[in-house]
């Protein structure tokens, strides 16, 4: 009996020394989150994001403030008596969509923001979880008992959080620059291509004199004609741009982090062995 005993014993101690060990290297993990290269590049690249959304964003501010400008040019007319008219009022679905799409692009803006603020603090409560798991376990361990249970939920859970989610974001970062670097490349150039007269020449401070107003004023025109004979490959790249950021800050990264789970809850979850010892 004693021969048998005490291999558990120094099994049990060495499990809890190591168990002491990760919860020392995760409690100062915790506190040391920021220095950490995985939460690092994470944050790196959230705020790469939020830069191209910022970007975007204001393109498609301007756009839209040239278009809402343009609807109110009012020309005047005598067919019967005197008036005036909005030749451009037509171009009121084009600014409403421009300023929906505008709308989501702000809203990726900050989500990106907030994911490059929080991917640290994330870290920290992971690893303050493992930390809390492995202290626990070793006390368990300790005692001689097993240490499944909520130390091993606090550990895997807490490791998933720390490590699992910087690195998915960081993996399906890099996947979505790989899979769609040519379809944002495509699209950039036609917003670019399309908005470039607008950004240029609308928006900037006409001279006085009601020669150069007139002269802003066929400007405005001849900008809106143009927008208008393009309006579906505008909004075609405008979507697409959309869909590629949603797929970079969200769609990858939500696959990766649920498949993580998954895995997480098949290790937690105890085999066919274990289920049958248990009516023994």
């Amino acid at each position: 009996m004693t021969r048998e005993t005490r291999p558990s014993a120094r099994t049990s101690s060495l499990r809890a020394l190591f168990l002491l060990v990760v919860a020392a290297l995760s409690l100062w993990a915790a506190i040391h989150h920021r220095d950490l290269p995985q939460t690092g590049a994470a944050e790196r690249y959230a705020r790469q994001i939020a830069v191209g959304a910022t970007a975007t964003y204001v393109t498609l501010r301007t756009l839209n403030a040239f278009l809402s400008s343009a609807q109110e040019l009012e020309v005047g007319v005598s067919l019967v008596g005197q008036g005036s008219a909005q030749p451009l009022k037509f171009l009121e679905p084009l600014d409403d969509t421009v300023e929906r799409i505008a709308g989501v692009v702000f809203a990726v803006m900050l989500a990106a923001a907030a994911i490059a603020v929080a991917m640290g603090p994330l870290g920290a409560v992971g690893f303050a979880m493992v930390a809390l798991g492995a202290l626990l376990g070793a006390l368990l361990a300790g005692a001689g008992r097993g240490v499944g249970g909520l130390p091993r939920r606090l550990a895997t859970y807490g490791a998933v959080l720390g490590l699992g989610l910087p690195l998915a974001f960081l993996l399906s970062g890099l996947a979505a620059d790989a899979l769609t670097e040519r379809s944002w490349a495509d699209h950039q150039r036609i917003v670019a291509e399309i908005t470039a007269t607008v950004e240029d020449d609308a928006l900037a401070e006409a001279p006085g004199g009601w020669r150069a107003m007139m002269g802003q004023v066929e400007s405005y025109q001849q900008l809106a004609v143009n927008l208008s004979e393009r309006a579906d490959e505008l909004i075609a790249s405008l979507i697409g741009l959309l869909a590629v950021f949603i797929v970079r800050l969200a769609v990858l990264p939500l696959v990766l982090t649920g498949a993580l789970l998954v895995i997480a809850r098949g290790l937690l979850r105890p085999g066919p062995g274990t289920a049958r010892r248990r009516p023994r």
